[in-house]
């Protein structure tokens, strides 16, 4: 063998140490991670504690221990104790919310009872009965309300009577669908080219029934009643001159009613003063009123 030992290049081996560690992250992106992290956590923990909820009521439980006896106890161990009072959470429904009702609710829930239907239907006749003012129409409604044929008055030439009002006092019912209603009205009657003239007020009754159909009919033409007598009122209380600022006062509520009022008399009882003054309104007419000032 030769042993030549010329200048020979020198060759070195270049090991890659960069691929045989572990690639490093970069810790400050791990520690924004976490940042974002942290502030999220926050933030949630933050909107629950905002957040209202219902009270939940924690009650103890008052069950005593119970020992118990096995083979690690008997080798010397002692097993971690469980606390007996330890809180039991009950859970309670909540109520619901009250539901609201439209109106349309509220009518279809209370429907008119029988007793205002009939007198409704009573004052509509009474209304219609004692009217004559030359309408056709008017007279066959009330014709078609009756069971028969009744001699009503006809409007000839120019003489009407007209309801001014009627309202029903009285109600009493037979238990089978029948009422007996009674009615105080008033009417006008005259001349249509003339003045009217004011009737006292009268009262009729109207006996009312139940068809098949469930709706309410006229049985009879109207029966005259006897109305109420009238009450007799307490005495006034004596004139007495009122102090400046009663006038006053009450000058000022009687403007809500008319125009100028001015003092006509007044007195005093045990419920203070009673102010008459006289009002005018649109008619030009003037009306005596009472005021009692400082009244709730």
């Amino acid at each position: 063998m030769s042993d030549y030992q010329g200048d020979l290049p020198e060759e070195y081996e270049h090991i890659p140490w960069s691929q045989l560690v572990p690639v490093q992250k970069d810790r400050s992106l791990q520690l924004a991670v976490v940042v974002v992290v942290v502030i999220a956590a926050l933030l949630a923990i933050v909107f629950l504690l905002r957040r209202p909820s219902p009270i939940t009521p924690v009650v103890a439980a008052t069950a005593p221990p119970v020992a118990t006896t096995g083979p690690l106890e008997a080798a010397g161990f002692e097993p971690e104790s469980v606390a007996a009072d330890a809180p039991v959470p009950l859970s309670i429904p909540q109520p619901e919310a009250p539901q609201i009702y439209s109106e349309a609710d509220l009518m279809a829930a209370l429907p008119p009872t029988p007793e205002l239907m009939a007198i409704a239907r009573a004052e509509w006749f009474v209304t219609d009965y004692f009217t004559v003012d030359g309408d056709a129409e008017l007279a066959d409604a009330v014709s078609g309300a009756l069971p028969d044929v009744v001699d009503l008055p006809a409007a000839e030439g120019t003489t009407i009577s007209y309801v001014e009002w009627a309202r029903s006092v009285e109600v009493d019912t037979d238990g089978a669908g029948g009422f007996d209603v009674t009615v105080w009205f008033r009417t006008l009657y005259g001349d249509r080219d003339g003045g009217f003239v004011r009737a006292p007020v009268r009262a009729v009754m109207v006996s009312l029934v139940t068809d098949t159909a469930g709706r309410l009919a006229v049985a009879d033409i109207p029966m005259p009643v006897p109305l109420a007598p009238m009450g007799i009122p307490p005495s006034w209380p004596a004139p007495d001159d009122p102090p400046a600022e009663v006038v006053a006062q009450s000058m000022e509520t009687a403007a809500v009613l008319g125009e100028n009022p001015t003092l006509v008399s007044a007195g005093r009882d045990e419920d203070g003063w009673r102010v008459v003054l006289s009002v005018g309104d649109a008619s030009g007419l003037r009306f005596p009123i009472v005021v009692r000032p400082g009244a709730g």
